[in-house]
């Protein structure tokens, strides 16, 4: 019988129950175990719902799910301030680890983890998934076809609509306990992006320096915008700016990342499903990436590579090395905080 990794998904909110679960419950070479879940509260509603549909086990004590013989990994999407317990659980118990970004709100304990990890003899890979997400992946491509000649420049903007964040990570939630977060929703949302200049450049980030501002956004309660403008420059000498906001009302959420080379052209990935090469007046190439559901920002192919490097099938291209250098830069952002 041919070797599958038994899964266990902890976190099944916003990005565990929608990506996660549903990847390791499709990717080849995974079995879904099952998912642990709190009484009384969302994620059990959601784990019966798992259960009903798919015959997915419930765990209600993490610790004993971790001693379940069938379960060889532990997908962590649980809040931020709680990466570091979980994990090292896993870690103890010998499981391999997939584990939801910023690793920890400080790089020391990312330090610790990796070191445990080796110890143990376990993978423990973050999830950034932007090196998966197809717009990117395709800008990559055309990056090292020559088509922009050699990179000069780049610009990225994230707009999260206001509503959209303040009903995530209201102003009370840990996302904002800069102690427990390691900094706020910006510092949060930052490291994938950073993470992925540097595997689609293939170089270190030489400099990052942030300029962020926070305000009460109108008609949103108990909840702060804000817009955090970085410039950062990298090692092959590509420098660029990037706009992380939150602050924007209903339908002005975007993601937009340019390249631009030193032949006049340019590369732009619009969202995670469109690129298009611009160069003067001729008509832009356009590339129409149609991905769906966990596929559109990397979930499920990143998934995939995880249960492939556990089964000892891929070496692994992402480690806790690049989830320290993108935080960080990360914790740059801090020191205007």
């Amino acid at each position: 019988m041919t070797k599958k990794i038994g899964m266990l998904c902890v976190g099944v909110g916003f990005v565990g129950g929608a990506a996660h679960v549903p990847s390791f419950r499709k990717v080849d070479g995974s079995r879904l175990v099952g998912v642990v879940a709190r009484k009384g509260r969302e994620s059990e509603v959601y784990a019966k719902k798992q259960q009903e549909k798919h015959g997915i086990e419930i765990f209600y004590d993490y610790d004993k799910a971790l001693k379940d013989s069938r379960v060889d990994g532990a997908c962590i999407a649980v809040p931020t301030p709680l990466h570091f317990e979980f994990a090292e659980k896993a870690i103890r118990a010998g499981k391999h680890v997939y584990l939801e970004m910023p690793v920890t709100p400080n790089v020391d304990d990312i330090k610790k983890l990796k070191e445990m990890a080796e110890n143990a003899g376990v993978i423990v890979m973050p999830v950034l998934n932007f090196r998966f997400t197809p717009s990117y992946v395709k800008a990559k491509e055309l990056l090292e076809e020559g088509v922009i000649g050699k990179p000069m420049c780049l610009t990225f903007r994230e707009f999260i609509t206001a509503k959209d964040l303040a009903a995530q990570w209201p102003l009370d939630s840990w996302a904002w306990d800069i102690e427990r977060a390691g900094g706020f929703p910006d510092y949060t949302l930052s490291v994938w992006s950073l993470d992925m200049f540097r595997w689609l450049f293939k170089t270190e980030i030489e400099a990052t320096e942030w300029y962020p501002n926070y305000m009460e956004i109108e008609g949103i309660s108990d909840f702060r915008g804000y817009q955090t403008v970085g410039i950062i420059r990298l090692k092959n000498g590509v420098v660029g700016t990037i706009q992380l906001g939150s602050s924007v009302a209903e339908g002005m959420g975007e993601s937009r990342f340019e390249i631009f080379g030193n032949n006049g052209k340019a590369i732009c990935c619009y969202c995670n499903n469109i690129v298009k090469l611009i160069g003067g007046v001729s008509e832009p190439r356009v590339w129409e990436l149609g991905s769906k559901g966990p596929e559109v920002w990397g979930h499920r192919q990143l998934a995939q590579h995880f249960i492939n490097v556990c089964l000892g099938k891929e070496k692994p291209v992402c480690t806790l090395d690049d989830a320290i250098a993108a935080q960080i830069h990360a914790n740059n952002i801090l020191r205007h905080c």
